[in-house]
């Protein structure tokens, strides 16, 4: 038995075979790109790309609607307030990028990976998570509620007073994670964490049952 869950499918990229870009369209289908630039405020349909790489660019408050990212790399990238609505991401890292406040409600990522990002304030609420991975990040604030996250690897991410319930984290590692102030204790049946955290979790796990902790008589 793998008590570490699924392992997660990696982006298969050729870096020799980029092609840069510095404009897209509604419904552009685009395979082996370089995505630079500035797209602050533009709003896109449907568009795919594939085996691509989006670096430095900046979609600040961007509208990206039914959008596929697949086999792609975002790396030192500016997402903030960007509304990713309907959107599906397939084996996807997301490096050093700024996300503070997405709203990505309803989107889909299998074999996603965040990785030292800022995330504050996002909402994912009704998301589904497949092989996902969620490290040194922060996500303070977020919004999960109703989120499918089953077998995720949460590790080394400041998740203060983020909104678990009606989560599913069932077989979730959570290791190394800041859970003060969590809502949605009760989500965290199943979930690994480590000796450190027990506290915080208990917490989170009484105000979700209504247990109240009062040390005056």
């Amino acid at each position: 038995m793998n008590r570490k869950g699924p392992v997660r499918r990696l982006p298969r990229l050729d870096d020799e075979e980029l092609t840069e870009l510095d404009s897209l369209d509604d419904e552009d289908d685009r395979t082996s790109a370089l995505v630079t630039g500035d797209f602050t405020g533009a709003d896109f349909s449907d568009l795919t790309l594939r085996e691509s790489r989006v670096t430095g660019a900046t979609l600040t408050g961007s509208h990206l609607l039914r959008a596929t990212f697949i086999d792609c790399l975002v790396a030192d990238s500016d997402l903030s307030g960007a509304v990713l609505g309907g959107c599906q991401f397939e084996r996807v890292e997301f490096q050093h990028c700024r996300l503070s406040g997405v709203q990505a409600q309803g989107t889909r990522f299998t074999d996603v990976a965040m990785l030292d990002c800022k995330i504050d304030g996002g909402n994912f609420r009704m998301t589904v998570w497949e092989r996902s991975e969620l490290c040194d990040s922060n996500l303070v604030e977020c919004d999960f509620y109703g989120a499918r996250l089953p077998g995720s690897r949460i590790h080394g991410c400041d998740l203060s007073n983020v909104e678990f319930s009606k989560c599913d984290l069932a077989g979730s590692r959570l290791q190394r994670s800041h859970l003060e102030g969590i809502r949605g204790g009760d989500s965290l049946r199943g979930v690994t964490i480590g000796s450190d955290q027990v506290i915080p979790a208990a917490l989170a796990l009484f105000a979700s049952i209504g247990i109240a902790v009062d040390d005056n008589d």
